[in-house]
């Protein structure tokens, strides 16, 4: 499974608050339309720093590393890289 199939599965499944959401396209904008929250961002950041072996530096933490799963795969890509 792809890093950025890690991401959405992981989104859909902890981070959604509605589990009718099923759908979730890679360029859906997260917080904008508030999938993800800050508390949703630290949850995420833990979960890319556990499982895909990436650690995340204060100065990336921006809303836009984590606007959409292509902003975050684009993230964890040049953290991997």
């Amino acid at each position: 499974m792809s890093s950025k199939d890690q991401i959405k599965e992981f989104i859909l499944s902890d981070l959604v608050k509605d589990k009718n959401f099923t759908e979730l396209a890679d360029s859906d904008p997260l917080i904008e339309t508030g999938i993800i929250d800050s508390l949703g961002i630290m949850k995420l950041i833990g979960f890319l720093e556990d499982n895909l072996n990436i650690q995340v530096s204060d100065n990336e933490l921006i809303p836009e590393n984590f606007s959409s799963i292509e902003a975050i795969s684009e993230l964890v890509s040049k953290k991997t890289a």
